[in-house]
């Protein structure tokens, strides 16, 4: 209308358009509205009564299927119950195979159990009695070995008696106003001694006096009639008072090992008493007398 009026437009032309949309525009809008209005309404009756169909349809097939659905129901429910009942039955015989299996497992272990104890009983008496046997073998052989070392023993000493009573044996401290022919110089420990049969001579002026073996001195052979003696498994020979044992070069005069037991002491030991107890003395070693076997012998205690 502005723009109409800016240019100018005659005022008839204004009039005459709006004469023209009164008579024409309007009741062309005012139908086009009431058509719209109609057309809703019409869709909206027409959809509320399909729906109103579909829900009375689907009531009657709710009704229908809650007619008909009873025993369908009813028979899950009985298939349910059937299912059920077998499962229990199952169940019941895993249970009761279970139990016959453990039965028969702890029976299994019952009788494995029995006689792995026998057996072990057994083997223990068996052992046992073995164990005896060893041991009464043990004791004989034992027994036997001890007296085999006595014979053997006592033959040694009847052969050291025997070369004694042929023998002239020098005691210690007696002096000598020569020497043997046979004897042979030996020392130990920087003093010289004169060596012959088991008898050491040392030189005091112009005589010779006997003395106990020096201890380190080595000679190349034993003396005839020495006896072979055994302590803590360690192996002596003895002869005169003197205790030797193998070295290199021959046999050293060794200290005599307490525990050692001789069947004699050459002349020139001395007597003492100590507690009531008497003991020999002989080149510095002491002497206990005791029985073995029913026999006099002699221990060194010290």
């Amino acid at each position: 209308m502005k723009q109409l009026i800016n240019k100018k437009t005659p005022i008839f032309s204004i009039i005459f358009t709006l004469i023209l949309f009164v008579n024409y525009g309007l009741p062309s809008y005012l139908i086009e509205a009431e058509a719209r209005g109609f057309s809703r309404g019409s869709t909206r009756g027409r959809n509320r009564q399909i729906n109103r169909s579909g829900r009375q349809g689907s009531r009657q097939i709710n009704r229908y299927s809650r007619q008909f659905d009873p025993g369908s129901r009813q028979n899950n429910r009985q298939g349910n119950r059937d299912s059920r009942q077998t499962d229990r039955g199952f169940n019941q015989e895993n249970r009761q195979g279970n139990r016959d299996s453990r039965q028969e497992n702890r029976q299994g272990n019952i009788d494995n159990r029995r006689e792995n104890r026998e057996e072990n009983i057994n083997n223990r008496q068996n052992n046992r009695q073995e164990n005896i046997n060893n041991r009464q073998d043990f004791r004989n052989d034992r027994w036997d070995d001890v007296s085999d070392w006595r014979d053997q023993r006592w033959d040694y000493w009847n052969d050291w008696n025997d070369w004694a009573n042929t023998r002239y044996w020098v005691g210690v401290g007696v002096s000598l106003l020569a020497i043997p022919a046979t004897a042979i110089a030996v020392s130990a420990a920087n003093q010289d001694y004169y060596y012959n049969e088991g008898v050491y001579m040392q030189p005091q002026g112009d005589s010779y006096v006997v003395v106990s073996a020096p201890v380190g001195v080595v000679i190349s052979t034993l003396p005839d009639g020495y006896i072979p003696v055994s302590v803590n498994s360690s192996n002596y020979y003895y002869y005169g008072g003197a205790f030797y044992q193998t070295s290199s070069g021959g046999y050293m005069v060794v200290q005599a090992p307490v525990g050692a037991i001789v069947p004699f002491i050459p002349d020139g030991y001395e007597t003492t008493v100590m507690g009531g107890t008497t003991y020999y003395r002989y080149g510095g070693v002491r002497y206990q007398p005791v029985y073995d076997g029913g026999d006099l012998v002699y221990k060194v205690v010290s």
